[in-house]
C-alpha cells in the first residue's frame, strides 16, 4: 500500500472510506437518547468493560498510537467540552477518542451510515454515535442529545473534514458549521491531530500515529455570532496544520488533486 496513489477532485466532499453503505435518513423519532434503565446499564458494560479495552488494544498493537499534550484536558476536567479531530481512518477514529476523553464517554457525530446497517443501530447508540439528522423534527432531537451530553459533562466529538481519506498527511479544508455548538453551549473545545510517522522497524510497513491535543479553545462572545464561530474554526483548523508542518510529511498512500472526473477514472 505504501506506493498507493488515490486522485480526487474535491477536497470537501470526495470519500475514500469504500464502504459501499446504502445510507438510510434519520427518521423524525429516532431516539438519541435512551433514558431507560436496561439501556443505561447495558450501555455502561458495553463502552466500559469491552469496548473501551479493545480499542486501546487495537490503537496501540496496530497503529502503535501515543498521545502528547494530553495534560491540557485537565485543564476542563469539570465540564463537558468538544474535540474535533483529522479524519484519516475508520476503525480507528471510532475507537481513539474513547481512550482520549477517558474517564469521560465520548459521543462521536457520525454520518447516517453508522446507524443504516442492520442490526447495528442500537450497539452504535449505545456506544455513543450521535448520527445526523435529516428531517426539522430529528435536528432538533440531535441537538437537545448533544446539550444533554455535554450538560452531563461528557465529550462530544467530530470530524469536521466529514469525509475518510485514509492516511492523509495533511488537513483539509472544513466549513464552519460544526463551531456553532461550543458556541451556543459557552464550552471549550480541543483538537486531536493524528500524525503518521515512520516506524523504527523498516519491515513493518504500516505508520505509527502520533496524537496532539490542542486547546482550550473559548468562545469570544465580544464578537458578532458568525465571527466568533469562524474564529473557533480557524484556531482549531491552523492548531491541527502546525502539527502536521512540525515535522516532514510522510506520505503513506500519495493523494493528488486532478481537475475532473475523468482524469481521476483513467
Amino acid at each position: 500500500m505504501r506506493d498507493k496513489v488515490i486522485y480526487y477532485t474535491d477536497e470537501l466532499n470526495d470519500d475514500f472510506a469504500g464502504n459501499n453503505i446504502v445510507q438510510k435518513k434519520i427518521p423524525s423519532n429516532f431516539v438519541y437518547v435512551n433514558e431507560s434503565h436496561i439501556h443505561r446499564i447495558l450501555s455502561f458494560i458495553l463502552y466500559n468493560i469491552i469496548a473501551r479495552p479493545i480499542a486501546f488494544l487495537y490503537v496501540k498493537l496496530v497503529f502503535a498510537q501515543r498521545f502528547k499534550n494530553k495534560k491540557v484536558l485537565k485543564k476542563v476536567k469539570n465540564t463537558g467540552y468538544f474535540v474535533y479531530g483529522n479524519h484519516t481512518q475508520g476503525v480507528m477514529d471510532a475507537f481513539l477518542p474513547s481512550i482520549l476523553t477517558f474517564p469521560k464517554k465520548d459521543y462521536i457525530i457520525v454520518n447516517p451510515d453508522a446507524v443504516s446497517i442492520k442490526g447495528i443501530k442500537t450497539l452504535v447508540m449505545m456506544l455513543g454515535g450521535l448520527p445526523t439528522p435529516s428531517t426539522l423534527n430529528s435536528s432538533k432531537n440531535f441537538l437537545e442529545a448533544i446539550k444533554k451530553r455535554i450538560d452531563e459533562k461528557n465529550v462530544v466529538v467530530i470530524y469536521p473534514e466529514a469525509h475518510i481519506w485514509p492516511y492523509y498527511s495533511d488537513v483539509r479544508s472544513f466549513n464552519d458549521i460544526s463551531f456553532k455548538y461550543p458556541y451556543n453551549l459557552e464550552v471549550p473545545s480541543f483538537s486531536f491531530t493524528n500524525v503518521y510517522r515512520k516506524r523504527f522497524f523498516k519491515f513493518i510497513k504500516r505508520p505509527k500515529v502520533v496524537t496532539y491535543i490542542d486547546g482550550p479553545f473559548y468562545v469570544d462572545k465580544s464578537l458578532p455570532k458568525k465571527e466568533a464561530i469562524k474564529n473557533i474554526r480557524d484556531e482549531v483548523y491552523n492548531s491541527m496544520k502546525k502539527r502536521l508542518n512540525e515535522k516532514e510529511k510522510y506520505e503513506y498512500i500519495k493523494y493528488i488533486k486532478v481537475e475532473d472526473d475523468y482524469a481521476v477514472n483513467q
